[in-house]
């Protein structure tokens, strides 16, 4: 969720989203080969068809809007994923969600879009999980598992429309050794931060750098 944003402030957002996507490919990956013991799938098959139709509409969007817009569109996206999470971490902590067969179709759309247009269907997806009152595992393991297909569904048309092309597969390499220290620093934040506190660092930075794109994009 808050890497495309960061790196999209630093380059041209459709830049920033076909260099991001192969590393999320990586770390997914590894993500998966850890906990892929622990995933239940039933969880995840009915949003990964809803999915597929939200990556083509994500497409179609995301190749025909300016560099200006798509800034935009990211900084929206994440800004309004942050305040789904502080709604939900607020007001429904401990609620129980049975989702319906449409319910889930629903999400995997809305996921499939926001993810191809920013790589920012995280919060969608863990607001799913976590209202099921799902174990941690099983949580981590789904995660993995639904973002791995999505991200490797995506490849193909970010290839045939430009998005990856040589220059950000070049400089995805040059980055490529951080992915395994990033999936290690998580793990290690995890454990040593307190929960409350890791959740408000990483809202307080996706709030500065979501409204930062959107000022930029309108300035």
């Amino acid at each position: 969720m808050l890497t495309t944003p960061l790196v999209a402030s630093a380059m041209p957002a459709r830049t920033a989203i076909g260099l991001v996507l192969p590393l999320l490919c990586v770390a997914d990956a590894l993500s998966t080969a850890m906990y892929w013991r622990k995933m239940d799938f039933a969880r995840v098959r009915t949003p990964l068809l809803g999915a597929l139709l939200g990556i083509a509409l994500g497409m179609l969007f995301v190749t025909k809007v300016s560099n200006h817009t798509l800034t935009l569109s990211i900084g929206v996206v994440g800004l309004v994923m942050t305040l789904l999470l502080i709604v939900r971490a607020r007001w429904f902590p401990h609620a129980t969600y049975k989702p319906r067969l449409a319910d889930s179709l629903a999400i995997g759309i809305v996921c499939g879009f926001s993810s191809t247009i920013a790589h920012a269907a995280g919060p969608i997806f863990a607001l799913f999980l976590l209202a099921q009152r799902v174990s941690k595992e099983v949580f981590v393991a789904s995660n993995a598992i639904f973002f791995i297909i999505i991200n490797l569904l995506k490849v193909p048309p970010y290839v045939a429309s430009g998005l990856i092309n040589t220059e950000t597969v070049r400089q995805g390499v040059v980055l490529l050794p951080m992915i395994p220290l990033g999936v290690f620093a998580g793990w290690a934040a995890n454990r040593m931060l307190p929960q409350r506190h890791f959740d408000v660092i990483v809202y307080a930075l996706l709030l500065v750098t979501s409204l930062q794109l959107i000022v930029s994009s309108l300035g």
